[in-house]
C-alpha cells in the first residue's frame, strides 16, 4: 500500500538545517569526512554504513525537530538520510564509479606478479561486480536476436510491445540516480509496467509468465552495470525495506542475471540452425565493433588514460565465472558480502576489522567542532541527477526523473558568489568608482535573478514535456481511455508510472 505521505527528500533536508539538529549535522560532516580517509573492503563498508545509520536514527530520535513526529514522517527522515549518505558514498560504494585499479609495474626481466594489487583503485568484490557487468554485457549482445517465441512467450501483438517498451525505458533509467532508495524504484517500475501488461490481456500473473518477460526485458533494454546496481541495492539498501512486494522483485531481477549469465542453446526453445546462424551472425558484429575500436584508439592514442576506456569488454578478455546471484536469498547482503570479501583474501583477522570499526565510529561520537553544515555541497557531481529537489525525488511506485539541468545551483551560486565579489573588488579611487560600484552590484544580481528566472522556465518547460510523453505512451497502450482522463491520472500521480499504469487498468477494466 502507498504511504500517507509520499517521501520527500526536501523536507528532510529542510529538518536538518534546523537549529535543533546541528549536533546531527555535525555526526554526518565527521563520518563521511572520516570514511574517506581509507579505502575499505566491500564488507567493511556495508558494517560501517549501516552501523552508522543505526547510530544516527537514534541521534535524530532525540532532537526536537523529530521527537515528536508521527512515525510516518520520522520513516520519511531515516530514508532522507539514507539517500543523503549514500549520494555522498556514491563514488566509493558504487563498483564502477571507484577509478580501476593501477596497473603493477613489472620488473627488468620479470614477470608481472599475480598478486591483487594492494593499491589505490578498485579492487575485491568491487572489481568482480565490474567484470560481471562485463560478461552479461557480452552475453546480452550476443542474445540480442531473442524473441518472444525464444522464451515461450505468447506473442505480445502492438500494444503489448509499448507495454514492454515503457517496462524496458524504466529499467534503463537506473543509471541515472545514486541512492539505493531511488535504483530499486526503477525496477519496480519495470515489473510493475509488466504485470500491467499481464493484467491488460488477461494472462496468467504467476512467475512462470512474469519472469520470462522480465528476460526478455533486460536483453532488449541492456541497462549499463546491472549486476553492480543489484549489488549495490543488497549492500546498502535498508533491509527492512527489502522484503515484500521489493524483495519479490530483486529476487526475480537477481534470477534473470544468473538465467542470462549462463545463457545457451539450451535454455532456448529454437532450432540449431538458427541458433547458430544468429549467434555466428552477433559475434561477426562485436568483432568488427571490436577492430574498429582498436583502430580508433591506435589514431587516438589519448583515449587510452581516460578512465574505464580499456574496459571495454571483447570477446578476447577471458570469461570470468559469475558466482551464483541466488545466494542473496538465502543470506544477507551483509553477511554475503563478508564471505565473499574473506573468500578473496581481504587479510583481516576479525580484531582488526573491529578495530578499524570502533575507531570510526569513535571519530564518529567526537565530531569536529569547527565543521561547518553539510549543505554547500550536498549535491552530486554535474554527471549525475540532482537529488535535492522534491520534483525530481522518486516516489514511491513512481518514476524516478532525470534532472534537466544539473549544472543550474552552480551557475546560480557562481553568479551570486561573482555579485558579492564584485564591490570588492573595486577600491576607492575616486567618486567614478564609488558610483560605479553599487550600479556594478545592482547589475550582477540583476544579471542572476535573470539568469534563475530563466532556469526556472527552462526546467518548468522539461517537466511539462515529460508529462506530455507519458500521457502519449499511456494513450497508446489505453486506447479507450479519454486523453482527458489519463492526462488527469498522470497529473494525479505526480508522474509516476508505476501507479498511472495501475489506475489505467483500473478505469479501462
Amino acid at each position: 500500500p502507498e504511504p500517507d505521505l509520499p517521501f520527500d527528500f526536501h523536507r528532510f533536508l529542510e529538518q536538518l538545517r534546523h537549529r535543533t539538529a546541528d549536533p546531527v549535522a555535525k555526526f554526518l560532516r565527521s563520518f563521511l569526512t572520516e570514511f574517506g580517509k581509507k579505502q575499505w573492503m566491500v564488507h567493511e563498508q556495508v558494517k560501517i554504513i549501516s552501523d552508522f545509520l543505526e547510530f544516527i536514527t537514534k541521534k535524530m530520535a532525540q532532537c526536537e525537530v523529530w521527537r515528536t513526529v508521527s512515525d510516518a514522517e520520522f520513516d520519511n527522515a531515516k530514508e532522507g538520510m539514507e539517500k543523503l549518505v549514500m549520494n555522498r558514498l556514491y563514488t566509493q560504494t558504487f563498483s564502477p564509479a571507484i577509478p580501476p585499479p593501477e596497473p603493477i609495474p613489472a620488473s627488468k626481466g620479470k614477470r608481472r606478479p599475480l598478486a591483487t594489487p594492494t593499491g589505490p583503485g578498485r579492487r575485491g568484490q568491487h572489481q568482480e561486480d565490474v567484470e560481471r557487468d562485463e560478461v552479461l554485457a557480452q552475453k546480452v549482445r550476443i542474445y540480442g536476436w531473442v524473441r518472444e517465441e525464444h522464451l515461450d512467450i505468447k506473442l505480445v501483438g502492438d500494444k503489448g510491445r509499448k507495454f514492454l517498451v515503457l517496462a524496458q525505458q524504466e529499467l534503463l533509467k537506473i543509471k541515472s540516480y545514486r541512492a539505493p532508495r531511488d535504483k530499486i524504484i526503477c525496477v519496480l517500475n519495470c515489473c510493475k509496467v509488466i504485470f500491467g501488461f499481464l493484467r491488460n490481456s488477461q494472462s496468467d500473473q504467476s512467475a512462470d509468465s512474469f519472469v520470462p518477460l522480465l528476460i526478455y526485458t533486460v536483453l532488449h533494454a541492456n541497462p549499463d552495470h546491472l549486476v553492480s546496481n543489484v549489488q549495490y541495492i543488497l549492500r546498502f539498501r535498508n533491509q527492512e525495506k527489502l522484503s515484500g512486494e521489493a524483495g519479490y522483485y530483486m529476487s526475480s531481477l537477481m534470477g534473470v542475471v544468473q538465467f542470462i549469465e549462463t545463457l545457451d542453446r539450451t535454455n532456448l526453445t529454437v532450432s540449431d540452425e538458427e541458433f547458430e546462424k544468429n549467434v555466428e551472425a552477433a559475434v561477426s558484429a562485436i568483432a568488427e565493433r571490436h577492430e574498429v575500436e582498436e583502430e580508433e584508439a591506435k589514431h587516438t592514442p589519448a583515449l587510452a588514460s581516460v578512465p574505464g576506456f580499456s574496459e571495454k569488454s571483447t570477446l578476447s578478455r577471458p570469461e570470468v565465472t559469475p558466482r551464483n546471484s541466488m545466494d542473496a536469498e538465502r543470506a544477507s547482503p551483509l553477511r554475503r558480502s563478508a564471505n565473499n570479501a574473506n573468500e578473496a583474501g581481504s587479510g583481516m583477522d576479525d580484531g582488526e576489522e573491529n578495530a578499524a570499526v570502533a575507531g570510526l565510529l569513535r571519530t564518529i561520537q567526537k565530531p569536529l567542532s569547527t565543521i561547518g553544515r553539510i549543505f554547500s555541497d550536498d549535491r552530486p557531481p554535474t554527471q549525475q541527477p540532482r537529488s535535492d529537489q522534491p520534483a525530481l525525488t522518486p516516489q514511491p511506485g513512481g518514476t524516478p526523473r532525470l534532472s534537466p539541468a544539473p549544472q543550474i545551483q552552480r551557475s546560480r551560486s557562481e553568479d551570486g558568489r561573482k555579485a558579492r565579489r564584485s564591490p570588492e573588488r573595486l577600491r576607492v579611487g575616486g567618486d567614478e568608482q564609488q558610483q560605479r560600484q553599487p550600479r556594478d552590484k545592482l547589475s550582477a544580481e540583476d544579471a542572476a535573478a535573470r539568469q534563475a528566472n530563466a532556469e526556472a522556465a527552462e526546467a518548468q518547460r522539461i517537466t511539462r514535456a515529460e508529462h506530455r510523453d507519458v500521457v502519449e505512451t499511456l494513450k497508446g497502450m489505453f486506447p479507450d481511455l479519454d486523453r482527458e482522463v489519463i492526462d488527469d491520472v498522470v497529473r494525479q500521480k505526480e508522474g509516476r508510472v508505476g501507479l498511472a499504469v495501475d489506475a489505467c487498468l483500473a478505469l479501462s477494466g
